[in-house]
């Protein structure tokens, strides 16, 4: 079974590269702001590493990237753009990319231009920049206090006192029960052109539509609101039915010092074959580890292997090998012998809870193909024999239960039905 077909024709980190670049509006080597402070007066690396901790500030390599970091930090929240002196760098364009890891840093961060962020301009050893802000003044104001109500009314809700893992679900399942994927802005991305917030939390969050990347920073805001460590990883996902990789953009988390991935705008499902079907597909991608992710999913390399020319990069590709948080193990029994494996039990214990589904999570030892097929055939009936057995009187499953594949996760579904 493919996820969520409709997104895997383009998605807004496809934009990351191709409209978050530079421009130069004036001449290489034009003279910058009269009023800059020279670079030898600027903070070195020591003092900005103990000033910033976050993922995409860690991933830089050089001086120059740090300070411009810093520099970025104080004209983001400038409530319009203005021009900064920082130091020139070997190769502008890594401007783009000490940018978007400034923002993979404060995924509340909406209101810098998506398709032109700033314009620069080179003299000698220094770079003069503008950022190209959206919105101004009391209409920035306005709009941040908007995100910052939307931000409190999703956290009321949230388990306080709650593990990592029951907050990152909450957050998982609120993004997706708030917001839709937007189809229009996809179309409008086939042009290179954002039309509205789509790329950001305040897309998703205030507006209630976003493409991938909305997704994934409202993801990480709510997630590191809670005290979930989360950061963002961009790639690809692959094609659908021959079609080219696209390029998207998802997150991962650390719980209890393991590390997952995690894609909710895969998650937020629209073709579940059933409404008792629902919530396994809306947690198909929660948790994931690499290998897991690997199936459909292409991770772009980390910014230390950066090479010039290079579109895709990421401020952390952490090692995901732990499946102690895996949304599906955690809420499946695992079969790896058909005639003995408590499988009866676990149905038991779903039907007296009268759950609408139960899975059972096919053993990578056995042939996914050949075991559903058995339990099709007969081992269904079993189970179901047992669990009616066990529950006596009560909770009684009828031979009208179904049962659908996921092959992708190994995944076998049934469809609970009572007499």
């Amino acid at each position: 079974m493919i996820m969520k077909k409709v997104l895997l024709s383009i998605c807004a980190a496809s934009l990351a590269a191709s409209l978050m670049a530079g421009c130069s509006i004036f001449d290489s080597g034009s003279s910058g702001s009269a009023s800059a402070s020279k670079s030898n007066t600027r903070p070195d690396a020591v003092t900005l590493s103990g000033k910033y901790d976050g993922f995409g500030f860690q991933a830089l390599q050089t001086v120059g990237e740090m300070r411009l970091y810093d520099a970025l930090d104080t004209a983001v929240n400038k409530p319009q753009g203005e021009e900064f002196v920082t130091d020139s760098l070997d190769d502008e364009n890594r401007a783009t990319e000490v940018l978007d890891f400034y923002k993979s840093d404060h995924p509340d961060i909406f209101w810098i231009d998506e398709a032109q962020p700033y314009y620069y301009t080179v003299s000698g050893n220094e770079m003069t920049i503008k950022l190209n802000f959206k919105l101004e003044g009391s209409e920035l104001e306005t709009a941040k206090a908007a995100l910052d109500a939307k931000v409190q009314e999703a956290l009321a809700g949230a388990p306080q006192n709650g593990s990592a893992y029951e907050k990152e679900l909450y957050v998982h399942d609120y993004i997706i029960d708030c917001c839709t994927y937007d189809k229009e802005s996809l179309k409008a991305h086939e042009t290179e052109t954002v039309r509205a917030n789509e790329q950001n939390a305040y897309g998703a969050l205030v507006d209630g539509k976003a493409v991938c990347e909305g997704y994934t920073r409202a993801f990480q805001l709510l997630c590191e609101k809670l005290g979930v460590v989360c950061s963002v990883v961009q790639g690809q996902a692959l094609g659908f039915e021959g079609q080219e990789n696209t390029n998207h953009i998802w997150n991962c988390v650390q719980l209890d010092g393991n590390w997952y991935y995690v894609d909710a705008t895969w998650d937020d499902c629209e073709d579940a074959e059933a409404a008792a079907t629902v919530e396994v597909d809306r947690h198909m991608y929660f948790n994931l580890t690499t290998d897991e992710l690997k199936k459909d999913h292409v991770i772009a390399p980390p910014y230390s292997e950066y090479k010039t020319g290079d579109i895709w990069y990421n401020c952390i590709v952490p090692k995901c090998d732990s499946t102690d948080y895996y949304y599906l193990k955690l809420n499946s029994i695992e079969v790896d012998d058909l005639d003995n494996n408590g499988a009866g039990s676990y149905l038991a214990q779903s039907a007296a809870s009268e759950a609408p589904c139960c899975c059972f999570m096919i053993s990578e030892d056995i042939d996914f193909e050949y075991a559903f097929n058995e339990i099709v055939q007969g081992v269904a009936y079993q189970w179901i024999t047992e669990a009616n057995e066990t529950n006596e009187n009560e909770h009684q499953l009828s031979e009208n239960c179904k049962l659908s594949s996921r092959e992708d996760r190994h995944l076998a579904v049934m469809i609970l039905d009572y007499n």
